[in-house]
């Protein structure tokens, strides 16, 4: 696997890892049902999330970086190794692979840049409202086969929770929220919607 389908995957993580879906703020939601909806959400615990990694690809980091990196790639895969796909991860688990993965993404921000049409595409995305069983969210901005400028947006559902047979009509309604989100800012790239679920992210 090479060096920018490793960044690809990590690029994936931190998009899931810097948006967090559930509110729990909110004095309707119980604190500990919050907990383990955040836990169920945590889909970027995975060793996919660094999958490809190899430390020779970042020589350029130095002799201090470098085995600050691995150690922080080390501690990552020893905790989602033990966190099967099916099953949220406890508390401990999630706040170690937490805290790991925000070193592996600190070390990396070089590398993982964001266009300024990619960040006033985002913004536009989250101003749509999801339903909570929509464990994350990711987007790709793409052309599609009439090389229309377009945005893919992949989202992810908690298959536990999610009304499956509902997920089809779901998938229209949203995009046209995402057209309207994006007409809105000023974009033109036409939304195209993959609903997934967070199972299938993290299988390997």
């Amino acid at each position: 696997m090479s060096k920018q389908e490793f960044l690809q995957n990590l690029r994936i993580a931190r998009s899931f890892f810097a948006r967090p879906r559930v509110r729990t703020d909110s004095p309707a939601l119980d604190p500990q049902e919050a907990e383990k909806m955040i836990l169920r959400a945590a889909i970027w615990l995975t060793p996919k999330s660094v999958e490809g990694f190899n430390r020779d690809d970042f020589s350029e980091l130095g002799p201090q970086q470098q085995p600050e990196l691995q150690a922080a790639i080390d501690e990552f895969l020893r905790v989602a190794r033990q966190v099967p796909p099916t099953q949220p991860p406890s508390p401990e688990q999630f706040q170690a692979a937490q805290a790991s993965l925000a070193k592996v993404l600190s070390i990396l921000k070089p590398f993982l840049p964001i266009s300024q049409e990619g960040e006033e595409v985002e913004e536009a995305l989250q101003n749509v409202d999801l339903p909570l069983w929509v464990a994350n969210w990711d987007y790709e901005l793409e052309n599609d086969e009439y090389e229309t400028p377009s945005v893919w947006i992949n989202l992810y559902v908690d298959e536990t929770v999610a009304p499956r047979k509902e997920l089809g009509r779901f998938a229209s309604q949203i995009t046209k929220k995402f057209l309207q989100a994006l007409s809105a800012a000023g974009n033109p790239r036409w939304p195209y919607v993959r609903v997934r679920t967070a199972l299938e992210h993290k299988m390997v």
